[in-house]
């Protein structure tokens, strides 16, 4: 019932932008609606890190929490790559094609590239370590207090409502494939069948393992998540999985473009929640522009369904 009751919460918060966007118009406050995301999503990781940093003893788990993170990125991640290369077997290539008319990026050195891949990540570890680092060694916060959190997460998931709205985007052509339709449940599917090994390669459990990748990719929400149902080292795991979720993506996406038209499957479902919108660049300049819909589609409700399938595991 406890379940049911936040997830209730969660719903009206990002129902609430929803409505309100509507209410005053698609075109209004998109600016507003982004920065005031942005900026609850650093204060959300600032005291995600707060909070973990009040557990005994959190100091002695840093290695292993890292450890495990990597170690679910990989099998959650081969899972999905696995699972949408056998399900791509199965469908036309013919309804992607490889029409590119989009301007070609600049050249940029290696070390440019992976700096850009780089820097957004460690800038939010960054939040995080600057959060976790005040709590430990400073008197600063003996006043927080975890319900906070909770009021943040609802503000950011009306912030969330508001953008959706503001996004405008129409996926009528999205009903007639149902191979683009089932993108999502492939992406769910392949992430949740490498998780099954959880228990080989960590400490933690499979329904821990199902829990922490079911962000997506979406490691603002995931970690944040996790961590005001009460389990703040495991939404530290999560945030971590889902933050080298995206930036495997980066690498993944153009190897898997240069295979060909058919692996526009795994490599959207690698990206997971971000294919809305930060790898969204990536995959249309390696599959091209049609695939724009379908990318910001699975994006979408990637976004939606993983709000909701989180707590059903804790």
């Amino acid at each position: 019932m406890d379940t049911i009751i936040y997830l209730g919460k969660l719903a009206v918060a990002l129902l609430c932008g929803v409505g309100l966007s509507r209410l005053l118009g698609k075109k209004r406050f998109v600016r507003t609606a982004a920065l005031g995301q942005t900026f609850l999503v650093w204060l959300l990781l600032f005291f995600m890190g707060v909070n973990t940093a009040s557990i005994d003893g959190i100091t002695s788990q840093f290695v292993t929490m890292g450890l495990s993170a990597l170690a679910l990125t990989i099998i959650s991640v081969l899972g999905t790559i696995i699972f949408a290369i056998g399900v791509s077997f199965f469908v036309s290539s013919e309804k992607i094609t490889l029409g590119i008319d989009i301007a070609p990026r600049k050249e940029q050195s290696m070390l440019r590239r992976i700096w850009d891949v780089l820097k957004e990540p460690l800038f939010l570890v960054g939040i995080v370590l600057l959060g976790l680092s005040l709590r430990l060694w400073t008197p600063l916060f003996g006043w927080f207090d975890s319900s906070l959190v909770s009021y943040l997460l609802y503000g950011m998931l009306f912030f969330v409502g508001m953008s959706l709205v503001q996004k405008d985007i129409s996926f009528k052509g999205i009903l007639s494939d149902k191979a683009v339709l089932l993108l999502p449940l492939i992406t769910i599917v392949g992430s949740y069948l490498g998780t099954l090994l959880t228990p080989l390669v960590t400490p933690y459990t499979i329904k821990e393992g199902l829990g922490m990748v079911s962000g997506f990719g979406w490691y603002s929400l995931s970690g944040i998540l996790i961590s005001d149902l009460g389990y703040p080292v495991l939404g530290s795991v999560s945030f971590l999985v889902n933050l080298l979720r995206e930036s495997f993506a980066f690498f993944i996406i153009p190897l898997l473009g240069r295979l060909g038209r058919r692996y526009f499957y795994p490599a959207v479902c690698t990206a997971g929640a971000t294919s809305m919108d930060v790898t969204l660049v990536l995959l249309t300049s390696h599959f091209g522009t049609k695939v724009i819909i379908a990318s910001i589609y699975h994006g979408v409700v990637m976004s939606l369904v993983s709000p909701l399938l989180i707590p059903l595991f804790f």
